[in-house]
């Protein structure tokens, strides 16, 4: 007869369609596998769509904090912000991505990550979770996307069931776009 502890070892292996070792297991010796080639990405919400990225470009996560704007400077730009003695631009990521404007709610928050080793602002909807995804579960982006994000996007990866879009920090934060398209000129910065 099959105990309680047995049926929950049971239902967690149907869960997750995998082997569940028991107590019973690493007595005998059971050692589990680790993979050593999981990507670790945070994820967030942008107009009801998941993103994420890489945890080692992620600094912090903070609640907003007040900024200051800065003239001259794209839609996307909010304006500069100080973080306990860091100065920043900080961006809204759903105008960047050309989704609208985030709004503002008490689960919005900023990531904060390092750029060029500098610190940036990026608002988002929501923090969802760090997850780990395996190589296998990792796609390139699918050469029909037309669209203006597509240069933002570095992969797909699947968890879950859901589709994660892995966003390129470097083109997000791609310098040359700060900057209104005329004073880029002005001011020398390459287009």
């Amino acid at each position: 007869m099959a105990s309680n502890d047995d049926d929950l070892w049971q239902a967690l292996g149907a869960i997750t369609g995998e082997q569940v070792a028991t107590e019973a297991d690493y007595e005998h010796g059971y050692k589990r596998e680790m993979r050593s080639d999981l990507l670790r990405y945070v994820t967030f919400m942008i107009s009801g769509e998941i993103y994420g990225l890489p945890i080692e470009q992620i600094v912090e996560i903070s609640t907003v904090f007040p900024t200051t704007p800065v003239p001259r400077t794209s839609e996307f730009v909010i304006g500069i912000g100080n973080m306990r003695g860091s100065v920043m631009p900080v961006i809204d990521l759903g105008v960047r991505l050309n989704l609208g404007a985030v709004e503002r709610k008490r689960e919005t928050r900023v990531l904060i990550v390092r750029h060029q080793d500098e610190p940036h602002g990026i608002v988002v909807e929501r923090v969802l979770e760090v997850i780990s995804l395996p190589p296998e579960d990792m796609e390139s982006t699918p050469g029909g996307i037309g669209s203006t994000r597509a240069d933002f996007i570095l992969g797909l990866g699947r968890h879950r069931r859901r589709l994660i879009i892995i966003l390129d920090l470097g083109t997000v934060l791609a310098e040359r776009d700060f900057l209104v398209g005329r004073y880029r000129r002005e001011r020398g910065v390459a287009q």
